[in-house]
């Protein structure tokens, strides 16, 4: 007879999110990461419940702030925690945390004191509670997902043996989870400013005292959680027994899906869709760091400037010299562009230590500069071009 704390543990952990990631290809990192919990039937099951459960509860009662998540040091480095381990566990905290923020810990939706028509009462009271959980989800899911992107990359790489894979990608994950939370923090403090100035009000001391002065416990809870994921990682890599259970929970899935309509790997996505995926990329990463864009003119510019860039990357838009870039930039170790990102970020740190950046427009224009380096670093994944009707056929790239 079988286990139905068991199925229901294998249902949350791997069938549906292997469901979800054959349909939409991005949610790779994020749902039924890290799925081996589901070997411990209960402690997968409980361990959803308690997260949404008492992350809800947090932000529908405001437990451990009085104004925004920010004062808390314990809320955020707990989030930041379970993302670094988990990126499912991550995001249904930061979900359930936002949902009980929004509709129950924040319930003014207008002012009667003002005499701004509905949609802008809506838009200066409401869509800066977005503006900082997106803040947050860059700390929680997108760092943790690109540092796990990343260690899959270089155990993809044919170069390197896969026992030596782990090794070799260790210490690029914990380098990007403790480069990426220190550049978040030093950003943080002046990217919640809509939270507040929209609202008519300045930024508390509360709310960026653990960005300027705990950062480095921020910074620890990601780190340490991230170390503990390669450790956990490695047992079910190297120690058959672990091996072997973890093969067979993966193969169940699979064949549970068997049946269905598709392949079981992610679907290609059309046109339209990466379009619609980049127009929503480039939107979100504009009203995170809308706290430094002070004109609609800049805010407007700066979202033309990520759609550009994420079109380039995703390979919506291609041309023969960016991908001849692409293909140079693959050949450069993943450890040597990270250490040129390093480098980038500790000097905006330093200027902004320093304050040698004294304006918000000034900020905007480093930061877009950023940005832009980021991109030769990244590029994206070079394409195979399609073969021609006629000739000889093209070479098909590895993958990186």
């Amino acid at each position: 007879m079988a286990d139905p704390i068991a199925n229901v543990a294998e249902s949350l952990w791997v069938t549906q999110p292997l469901r979800l990631q054959r349909r939409y290809s991005s949610l790779r990192g994020v749902v039924g990461d890290w799925h081996g919990l589901a070997l411990v039937p209960g402690v997968a099951v409980a361990a959803v419940i308690a997260v949404v459960v008492g992350f809800g509860m947090v932000g529908a009662f405001g437990l451990g702030f009085e104004q925004v998540y920010s004062e808390s040091l314990l809320l955020m480095a707990t989030l930041i925690a379970l993302g670094a381990f988990s990126g499912q566990l991550g995001v249904l905290g930061l979900v359930s945390f936002s949902l009980g923020d929004f509709f129950i810990g924040n319930r003014v939706w207008t002012s009667p004191f003002s005499s701004a028509s509905l949609p802008e009462q809506l838009i200066r009271l409401r869509l800066p509670l977005i503006i900082s959980y997106l803040l947050l989800a860059v700390a929680v899911i997108v760092i943790p997902r690109l540092g796990k992107n990343i260690a899959l990359g270089i155990g993809q790489w044919r170069r390197i043996p896969s026992d030596l894979a782990w090794l070799v990608s260790t210490p690029v994950v914990v380098l990007v989870s403790w480069l990426g939370l220190r550049t978040w923090a030093s950003l943080a403090p002046t990217l919640m400013r809509p939270y507040f100035v929209w609202r008519g009000g300045q930024p508390t001391v509360e709310a960026i005292q653990v960005f300027q002065v705990e950062t480095s416990q921020l910074v620890a809870a990601g780190v340490a959680a991230t170390v503990l994921r390669q450790i956990v990682n490695a047992l079910f890599i190297y120690l058959p027994p672990l091996a072997a259970r973890l093969s067979a929970l993966e193969a169940r899935a699979h064949h549970a899906l068997a049946g269905e309509s598709g392949p079981i790997s992610p679907r290609e996505p059309t046109t339209a869709s990466r379009w619609w995926a980049d127009v929503l990329s480039a939107l979100v990463a504009s009203l995170v760091l809308s706290g430094i864009l002070e004109t609609r003119l800049v805010w407007i510019g700066y979202f033309a400037a990520f759609l550009v860039v994420r079109l380039l990357r995703s390979g919506t838009i291609r041309f023969g010299l960016l991908n001849q870039w692409k293909m140079v930039a693959a050949k450069v170790p993943v450890v040597a562009r990270l250490g040129s990102m390093w480098l980038a970020a500790a000097v905006y740190r330093t200027l902004l230590t320093n304050q040698a950046i004294g304006s918000y427009r000034a900020m905007s224009f480093v930061v877009m500069a950023g940005v832009v380096v980021a991109f030769l670093i990244f590029p994206g994944q070079p394409y195979a071009p399609k073969e021609p009707e006629q000739g000889h056929a093209g070479r098909e790239l590895a993958p990186a």
